[in-house]
């Protein structure tokens, strides 16, 4: 594919509409790495796309790319210095930050949580992230969201989940022991846009951060990550999915992780990632 010459994110002008970071970690996958690699990929393929959402509509959004936050060596001990620089980014801004593996939520989350009191969370993931300790350690990707809502200072009521199927039953007991609200894959995918609006109506006005797993499209869709999950959604039904959350709610933030390019030879994965982005911009922010 011959870019040279195009703007990364289809051309759309500097300016602080939408904050983007990217965090290049990939260190606390347990199965297959490769997620470090999606922020610069996804910056160099969001030259491919038109500023315009599938809906026929021109996006005139501005962009100010901030760069990579990075974790160091581990998200454990550089997680609350990068958290630090998200929540000094501008506070008016949508931020949207590339991951990484799903850890790198924690720094996200404790950023967004700071940034905007009140803070609710729609968890989109094949996985819950609720293990204590998983698969040998307790910064590891199956506890994601467990120590991200730890960092955070968030309770399980906080988050609401869609598109689940693959758990630990630790996790299981968990969200159920916290009364979180979780729509499975299979209920998703009967209705996406329904439930998105359950999700809308959960968030009851307070601000909403999505935080999105490319595991949760089923693998045809989204090859290109650590663990891929059968079963999973069409990348049509997560729009209509977000679309439905954005009907009724104020979207506040996005990240997107586990998408891993060297498991993505034909860029399938990465594609599906900028087009949940593109469109969730359109959705939550319009032509501001």
């Amino acid at each position: 594919m011959h870019l040279e010459g195009l703007a990364p994110w289809g051309g759309l002008p500097e300016g602080e509409d939408i904050a983007l970071v990217g965090i290049p970690y990939d260190g606390s996958a347990v199965y297959r790495r490769g997620a470090a690699g999606a922020p610069a990929r996804l910056r160099e393929l969001s030259k491919a796309l038109p500023p315009v959402t599938e809906r026929a509509e021109r996006l005139s959004l501005r962009v100010h790319d901030f760069g990579d936050v990075e974790l160091g060596e581990s998200v454990e001990g550089g997680w609350k210095a990068a958290a630090d620089r998200l929540a000094a980014l501008p506070r008016d801004a949508f931020l949207t930050v590339l991951g990484g593996d799903h850890c790198t939520l924690i720094a996200t989350l404790a950023a967004q949580a700071r940034r905007h009191p009140g803070l609710a969370l729609v968890f989109i993931d094949a996985h819950p992230d609720l293990n204590d300790t998983s698969r040998g350690g307790r910064w590891t990707c199956g506890c994601a969201l467990r120590r991200a809502l730890e960092c955070a200072g968030m309770a399980g009521r906080d988050v609401a989940f869609a598109g689940l199927r693959d758990f630990d039953y630790e996790e299981v007991e968990f969200a159920r022991t916290n009364e979180m609200l979780s729509l499975n894959c299979a209920e998703v995918a009967r209705d996406p846009l329904g439930a998105g609006r359950v999700l809308a109506g959960w968030s009851a006005g307070r601000p909403v951060h999505v935080s999105f797993d490319i595991d949760v499209l089923d693998p045809a869709f989204a090859p290109g990550t650590e663990i891929p999950s059968a079963a999973g959604l069409s990348t049509r039904q997560a729009l209509d999915l977000l679309t439905g959350l954005t009907e009724q709610s104020r979207l506040v933030g996005l990240d997107v992780t586990e998408v891993s390019p060297p498991l993505d030879p034909s860029d399938i994965t990465v594609y599906a990632a900028l087009k949940v982005i593109f469109e969730t911009w359109g959705l939550a922010l319009g032509n501001r």
